[in-house]
């Protein structure tokens, strides 16, 4: 998920801790999924052709969120010799997908990807030579196509966690996104995960980083790099932006901060370029406002209820 105003605030450590060492074989990879066979397919097809049995992670664990059809692995796939779990998630969200994932992996390490992304032959290498005891890490992503939108998302570094400064005077990442990160199952684990309360793919990681970051350092691992398939077009563009509106206003509510989108130029500016950044803020606002109304409706009910239970009460007593 994308933010387009930046973080004014910085979680403060409660512990401090670090992680052990990335080792490849004890990386569980998690992948949810809904209504994308033909991903799941994809990313398999790949991942055996760049990888060797020697290269393999300690297992891929691909969650199925209540698709229609049901995902199925291919024998092909599954005669390779390495551990592919299917599971099934009824809970809707990828929050819940990824916590399922999470809980029955056995490795030390969870690596979370899409299933609309690829991976690489550097997706595993470049965690392990980024290890410097850190909870978590940032992995890179490219763009699958060639086209002007692809290649907008890519420029705008859409599926890039944004830059801050450590007290070593270190680019880290404020937060974590999903498409490819790792994290340190024990830390994971310390913080209870995902927050499924966050039912929507927007938002879910952010919160997840900012909770990480509260127990250990993140960092970036630039030279994982996973690729992303942006081919849904200007339909899919409007959809991602506006869920990522809402999930602005959803962090602005767990974290008690300013997230309302703000107007910003293109990195590389060029006339397609400026149109759709204008575009881009618009979508990402609407989400915002319409997860607010939302949230307003749900204070406001609370609010009577609560009331009411006082009047309740109040009555009770008079009695």
């Amino acid at each position: 998920m994308t933010l387009l105003s930046r973080l004014v605030f910085f979680p403060k450590k409660k512990t401090l801790i670090s992680s052990g060492r990335i080792i490849t074989n004890e990386i569980s990879l998690v992948l949810p999924v809904k209504d994308n066979q033909k991903g799941v397919n994809h990313y398999l097809d790949i991942f055996f052709d760049i990888y060797k049995p020697c290269d393999f992670p300690k297992e891929v664990i691909i969650i199925d969120n209540n698709s229609k059809p049901a995902i199925k692995i291919s024998e092909n796939h599954l005669q390779k010799g390495l551990t592919i779990k299917l599971l099934l998630c009824h809970k809707p969200g990828p929050a819940s997908a990824r916590n399922l994932g999470a809980k029955h992996s056995v490795g030390k390490w969870i690596l979370f990807n899409d299933s609309d992304c690829l991976p690489t032959k550097t997706l595993f290498s470049g965690y392990v030579q980024a290890d410097n005891g850190s909870v978590a890490y940032a992995g890179n992503i490219k763009s699958y196509g060639k086209d002007l939108l692809s290649k907008y998302y890519e420029s705008q570094e859409i599926l890039l966690p944004l830059k801050t400064v450590n007290s070593k005077n270190e680019f880290v990442p404020q937060y974590l996104i999903t498409a490819n990160t790792l994290v340190w199952k024990e830390a994971f684990l310390k913080i209870n995960g995902f927050n499924e309360n966050i039912s929507i793919a927007g938002g879910e990681d952010v919160d997840l980083g900012l909770r990480l970051s509260e127990v250990g350092e993140l960092s970036y691992a630039f030279e994982s790099t996973a690729i992303h398939k942006f081919d849904d077009g200007l339909k899919g563009f409007y959809k991602r932006f506006v869920r990522y509106g809402q999930g602005n206003r959803l962090v602005e509510e767990l974290w008690q901060t300013k997230m309302k989108p703000n107007r910003f130029r293109p990195n590389i500016s060029t006339p397609f370029n400026e149109i759709v950044a204008v575009l881009q803020f618009l979508f990402l606002l609407k989400g915002y406002l319409q997860t607010d109304k939302k949230i307003q409706q749900t204070n406001i009910m609370e609010k009577s209820t609560s009331n009411k239970k006082q009047e309740t009460n109040k009555k009770t007593k008079i009695k």
